[in-house]
């Protein structure tokens, strides 16, 4: 859990973050969002948006993330639909939850956690 700064139309102060990461999903990072202890929101996206969004700019659309060089923050921007929430983000523990995930996945090796076949039962059950 780390905490941030929110901005929106409607929204302008603290938020808590939680960060999550599975090996059974390689490919995903699971952010919930907390204005307060009642309202909360999952988001789901790849991973390779949040790890590129560390070093620079990265996304269109739903999820943009992105820092500038030698920045100690890292903006996330959501959007759905016509609304849009802006969290500024503490760089360091967002750099060390990106390492973490790594160790327990590392780069190219995603595909030999995904259970294919598995993926294709359920789907024609």
């Amino acid at each position: 859990m780390m905490m941030g700064h929110a901005y929106s139309a409607t929204v302008d102060g603290s938020v808590t973050i939680g960060l999550g990461y599975a090996a059974e999903d390689p490919y995903a990072v699971h952010v919930i969002v907390s204005a307060d202890a009642s309202d909360a929101s999952c988001w789901v996206f790849a991973r390779d948006l949040l790890l590129a969004g560390l070093t620079g700019q990265a996304g269109e659309g739903d999820v943009v993330i992105g820092t500038e060089p030698g920045a100690s923050v890292v903006s996330i921007i959501l959007r759905n639909g016509r609304d849009m929430l802006a969290i500024d983000l503490p760089r360091a523990p967002l750099c060390q939850f990106a390492a973490d995930m790594l160790s327990i996945v590392p780069r190219g090796r995603e595909g030999g956690y995904v259970d294919v076949d598995a993926g294709l039962r359920s789907l024609l059950a």
